[in-house]
């Protein structure tokens, strides 16, 4: 399948050449090594190699290739507006002349004349162009640096180093005096400093304590019926009649202890 653009203003049409119409498809010379003219023309020089699957367009008995269909649209419609911008591009870098295979293109052009930095490539108005210069620049900067110590009191003139001492033994001549008045004694700043109290502490080895008798107050001899009272042995009183009682009871006594005296050891 062949597609045809717009003719240019040399009568040629570019054509669109399928794989299927085209048996020797995949051995067609592709110009510029097979990198995308549009890329470069609106890309300011970048190199991207085209898609022969999308097509490859016949133009002049030349092929190329794009990198989408956006490109190969494009380049149907003004072929030589990207032929041209494929060249300006090649003047702007002169080391895509080769790349590119534009030698007959740029016949004064070579490699070792871009090397000396001869004459190259022309203009649209047919002059002959100067290839840009290049040279190689490079900066040092010392491995041991030279210290300066500058003293700024430093002074070289013997005049003016006596004029220093006289300033110097003028100053200890001076004296400075002072004194307060009744307005100004409340106005002045006192401090004081003292020693916040501390604290301390003193650990011994021994642990000791006090365990004060437990006393405890009740009334013996309520056991019996109203008509009278049960003798209790605890009363105070002989008949057995109620009573205020009192017992003490110590803490720490083993028990079994006996009461002696109204104190009791037992717990």
């Amino acid at each position: 399948e062949m597609d045809g653009g717009e003719m240019d203003g040399g009568g040629e049409r570019p054509v669109k050449l399928s794989i299927e119409s085209t048996p020797e498809f995949m051995q067609l010379p592709l110009e510029y090594q097979g990198f995308c003219p549009w890329t470069m023309v609106n890309r300011h020089g970048l190199l991207l190699p085209g898609k022969p699957a999308i097509g490859v367009v016949r133009y002049q008995n030349t092929f190329f290739v794009f990198a989408h269909a956006t490109a190969l649209n494009a380049f149907m419609r003004a072929p030589e507006e990207y032929k041209q911008g494929v060249l300006v591009i090649a003047q702007r870098s002169p080391e895509l002349i080769h790349l590119l295979r534009l030698q007959n293109d740029f016949p004064n052009q070579s490699i070792s004349k871009l090397i000396n930095a001869g004459k190259g490539g022309v203009d649209e108005g047919g002059e002959e162009m100067d290839a840009p210069l290049k040279k190689d620049a490079s900066t040092e900067t010392p491995l041991h640096f030279v210290e300066k110590n500058m003293d700024v009191n430093y002074e070289w003139n013997e005049w003016a180093l006596r004029r220093r001492a006289l300033q110097m033994t003028n100053i200890r001549k001076c004296v400075t005096t002072g004194q307060q008045t009744d307005n100004s004694h409340f106005r002045r700043e006192n401090d004081s400093q003292v020693y916040l109290p501390r604290q301390k502490d003193t650990q011994t080895m021994k642990t000791s304590a006090t365990q004060p008798p437990i006393t405890i107050q009740y009334t013996a001899g309520l056991r019996g019926t109203p008509a009278g009272a049960l003798p209790s042995r605890y009363a105070k009183e002989a008949t057995g009649k109620p009573g205020r009682l009192n017992m003490v009871l110590e803490p720490g006594a083993k028990e079994g202890h006996l009461v002696i005296g109204g104190r009791s050891n037992a717990f």
